[in-house]
């Protein structure tokens, strides 16, 4: 196997000090598993074209594997989507959630054997206006938290972890609030006055309780959750009692299935989350899934457990 390793220099486990010790690690890893690896570490705004250009090249990898958090899986994903190219994560971000959903171990050599070891997988993509994403976008609260974050590490220094406290404290004490319009089949509500919108690739939820998981990357369905509450409190109350009960259970939460969501408001625009990264985007928000539509290198789902009924007691 042959792989292009593409990464992210900005990515959170990325050492700028280091960088020549980090490819050698990364190339010895491949090694190790069996694989010749190229790597080159690569600003974020060029890993379209580079990707392009090794997939398109006289000597196609097998896979270009992107090395780097969420943000960097979503950029490789708005390339790879609807296409052929074949694309793997190294999880060297601050969380790695995709990564973790595909089953891939959080250390670097784990990680390296488990791409050689995959297969490819097609895995559904969800999109807003044309922009990709590969776990979640939210409206609302958590957008303007990033936002506040990001300006907080930009002018203090922070790392994320340290900058979200202080951040969720600013958002929380001036919450913002939208009037929005939902339109989708399977999905009730049409107007709602609301702090916090979510839509996932995928279903997420927790019906035991705690942190809320995703179900599945093949379902073909975007997970819709909007909260009813519209102050400080409720929206706090409303999160403890989604970890407790479970989001389907929770009061002031309204949540759906579907493989499309269009989002208008008299607003021109809305400041809209993607993968943890935020941009300003025009309305109306076109939501959708694509089924199956992201090649991806990654070890191969788990079986369902073979359930069968017990044996009738004589």
């Amino acid at each position: 196997m042959r792989v292009h390793v593409l990464v992210n220099g900005g990515a959170g486990s990325v050492d700028e000090s280091d960088e020549g010790g980090q490819v050698a690690a990364i190339r010895d890893a491949f090694a190790a598993a069996g694989a010749d690896a190229e790597v080159e570490v690569v600003p974020a705004d060029q890993i379209p074209t580079v990707m392009r250009r090794s997939w398109d090249g006289p000597q196609r990898p097998d896979a270009v594997i992107v090395a780097g958090g969420d943000g960097t899986v979503n950029c490789a994903a708005g390339v790879a989507a609807g296409t052929d190219l074949v694309i793997g994560v190294l999880p060297l971000g601050t969380f790695n959630h995709f990564a973790k959903d595909l089953g891939l171990p959080a250390d670097l050599e784990g990680a390296a054997a488990a791409l050689v070891g995959g297969a490819v997988r097609p895995v559904d993509v969800a999109e807003v206006n044309g922009h990709a994403f590969v776990n979640n976008s939210a409206l609302g609260v958590y957008p303007a938290m990033v936002a506040v974050r990001d300006h907080i590490r930009e002018h203090r220094g922070w790392g994320k972890v340290r900058a979200v406290p202080v951040a969720v404290y600013r958002v929380l004490r001036d919450l913002p609030v939208h009037r929005l319009d939902l339109v989708g089949e399977g999905f009730e509500r049409r107007h709602v006055r609301t702090p916090f919108v979510f839509i996932g690739n995928g279903v997420f939820d927790n019906a035991d309780g705690g942190l809320v998981v995703r179900e599945s990357l093949e379902d073909g369905l975007l997970g819709l959750s909007v909260a009813r509450v519209v102050s400080r409190w409720g929206l706090i109350a409303m999160a403890a009692r989604s970890l407790v009960s479970g989001t389907s259970r929770a009061r002031d939460l309204d949540v759906a299935q579907l493989a499309e969501v269009t989002v208008t408001s008299k607003a021109r625009r809305l400041r809209v989350a993607l993968d943890g990264e935020v941009r300003w985007m025009d309305l109306p928000l076109r939501y959708r899934c694509r089924p199956g539509a992201l090649q991806v290198l990654a070890p191969e789902p788990a079986p369902e457990p073979d359930v069968r009924e017990a044996d009738p007691v004589s």
